[in-house]
């Protein structure tokens, strides 16, 4: 490739026209960047819509759990009674100075 290109630049050919040999050649491979046309264009824009819907997951998820963490049924009595048991059980066995 290189050799083809230094026969390009030694025969005065623009750079559009080198760039259009080696497209000839090669194929769009050879171009650092798709050209925004055609089948193409979906390689410009499918990150650009990935980002979107995962921004969009993203805000619906943390919506969804939210409402969830809001909505914690307060302590019923029987936590209350299970905690003053667990108390009256470490006052026995724990030693008191």
């Amino acid at each position: 490739m290189l050799a083809d290109l230094q026969k390009q630049i030694d025969a005065g050919k623009s750079d559009e026209a080198v760039m259009a040999y080696f497209v000839d050649k090669y194929g769009e491979t050879v171009l650092a960047a798709p050209p925004v046309s055609g089948f193409n264009l979906a390689a410009w824009m499918m990150p650009f819509f990935a980002l979107a819907i995962g921004a969009i997951a993203a805000v619906y998820c943390v919506r969804r759990f939210r409402s969830r963490w809001a909505t914690n049924p307060a302590p019923d009595a029987t936590l209350a009674q299970y905690q003053d048991k667990v108390e009256e059980e470490l006052k026995k066995f724990t030693p008191e100075d």
